[in-house]
């Protein structure tokens, strides 16, 4: 028997965020805001600490490993916090702009600790001051809230003092039940937020601790057997690129990216990383979907557009299926959805557009792509998309930068 759809809940709780009190975005109302959460927050499919694929040590120029939880639906970063420093395990999110992690005062919303996490407070750090600002975030399924600290950071082997953060002092209960994760690093653009406190890549680039606020990623994939998924701050891609831009060279294999599909575009929004959608192929047949953008987010599972979008390219995948609210796709699938950006067609991997067909081959499988009412003309374009690119972000000039992988 095959895999379902995801359902339109599980893709809202997996999709949907509103943040309030740190996100000023009046003209986004409160039921369409979406910035990804892409957590998982039910925490039913969540492993312990022990199922996480991680490797903590950091690659030269500014780069570190991104890990795997068990899972596979988020992506996680170590990053040293305090005097003496502990280790955090910490989503690196590029669709939100709050960096917080739990205080060592946590408590759930439905009383009680906050389960088994790292904390942060004075008793941990004697680098740790409290500034007693207070900030909230309301999430699609769960929220936080807590006070504004300082303290010493280290992000990528850049050691980054008295950086301007978040602890939770309240968790609900979708956050303190997932095991794996002690916080979130958000890096789309502090303009998100009311607070207007610097994201940390902002942070490091004001501080001159890198050239620029540039932010690039490599999602890894469970399924490939290789834990390849690295971060940098502070240059995109690799030496394959600097004859197309002025940024510095990051220092990783340039044999993983085609330089000849390196496209930089604009970003639409000033805060979110939203990029024109110029066009959407299924084997190489042009949908005709026109005025779409898509918001690019590291901290989503799937991808997500209207339902009228949706079934416009499912109606393309020899097989698919409608299920309840969601789709299937033959887990043998061969089809290829493609997004064109800046002129350029980056195929979606088709491991990402079946769900689960890298152990099943056959019968059904999930489809990555799944509608949502809210989406409009804006997608949601997650991990089912950039697992299959190397995604770069430049706070200083807003704008995206995209790469196939070899």
């Amino acid at each position: 028997m095959g895999l379902k759809g995801p359902s339109d809940a599980d893709l809202r709780r997996n999709l949907e965020r509103t943040i309030s009190d740190l996100r000023a975005r009046k003209e986004i109302p409160s039921d369409q805001r979406y910035s990804i959460a892409g957590m998982n927050l039910d925490g039913s499919s969540l492993l312990g600490r022990d199922d996480l694929s991680q490797n903590i040590s950091t690659f030269a120029n500014n780069s570190m490993i991104l890990n795997i939880d068990g899972s596979d639906t988020q992506y996680l970063a170590t990053i040293p916090i305090g005097t003496p420093p502990q280790n955090f395990s910490v989503i690196m999110d590029s669709g939100s702009a709050v960096f917080w992690v739990g205080s060592d005062n946590c408590t759930s919303i439905k009383g009680g600790p906050c389960g088994n996490h790292t904390f942060l407070g004075q008793k941990q750090s004697s680098s740790f001051v409290n500034t007693g600002t207070q900030w909230q975030a309301l999430y699609g399924s769960g929220n936080a809230s807590g006070t504004v600290v300082t303290d010493n950071v280290v992000i990528a082997g850049i050691k980054v003092n008295n950086l301007t953060f978040g602890i939770a002092n309240q968790l609900s209960e979708e956050f303190t039940s997932d095991n794996n994760t002690d916080g979130l690093m958000g890096l789309a653009r502090s303009s998100l937020t009311k607070l207007r406190i610097p994201t940390p890549v902002e942070a490091m680039a004001k501080r001159g601790l890198i050239p620029a606020a540039i932010t690039s990623y490599r999602i890894p994939r469970r399924s490939d057997g290789v834990n390849d998924g690295e971060i940098t701050f502070g240059s995109v891609f690799t030496t394959l690129i600097t004859e197309h831009t002025s940024y510095l060279d990051s220092g990783l294999d340039e044999s993983r990216f085609n330089h000849g599909t390196l496209v930089t575009v604009n970003s639409t929004d000033t805060g979110f990383w939203v990029a024109e959608l110029g066009a959407v192929t299924v084997d190489g047949v042009d949908l005709r979907l026109t005025n779409r953008t898509a918001l690019l987010d590291t901290g989503t599972t799937l991808m997500a557009a209207s339902p009228d979008d949706v079934k416009a390219i499912h109606d393309k995948i020899p097989g698919a299926k409608q299920n309840g609210q969601g789709y299937t796709v033959p887990c043998n699938t061969t089809a290829v959805v493609a997004l064109t950006f800046g002129g350029q067609s980056f195929p979606i991997n088709v491991l990402e557009l079946a769900r689960g067909s890298a152990t099943q081959k056959t019968g059904d499988c999930g489809s990555g792509i799944g509608a949502s009412a809210t989406a409009g003309n804006r997608w949601l374009v997650g991990d089912t998309f950039l697992k299959s690119v190397y995604y770069s972000t430049n706070g200083d000039t807003n704008q995206i930068s995209l790469a196939t992988l070899e």
